[in-house]
């Protein structure tokens, strides 16, 4: 099963890159300026720094760090 938003906030990692890419930001806490996300479990936080490395919003492994 892929890996493709954070759960607790309800938002896709699509969005988030879209947000990212419009606004050209490069850190998760500008996008969270926009759109809050990460804040209950934190989960999510380690796949959308790989977003912003990479590109990828569909996570097939476990992202820890």
């Amino acid at each position: 099963m892929a890996i493709k938003s954070c759960i607790c906030s309800n938002v896709s990692f699509v969005e988030l890159k879209a947000i990212a890419d419009q606004k050209k930001v490069k850190s998760i806490y500008e996008i969270q300026q926009d759109r809050p996300f990460g804040r209950s479990c934190k989960l999510c936080i380690p796949y959308v720094r790989q977003m912003l490395k990479d590109g990828r919003t569909s996570f097939d492994e476990v992202i820890t760090e």
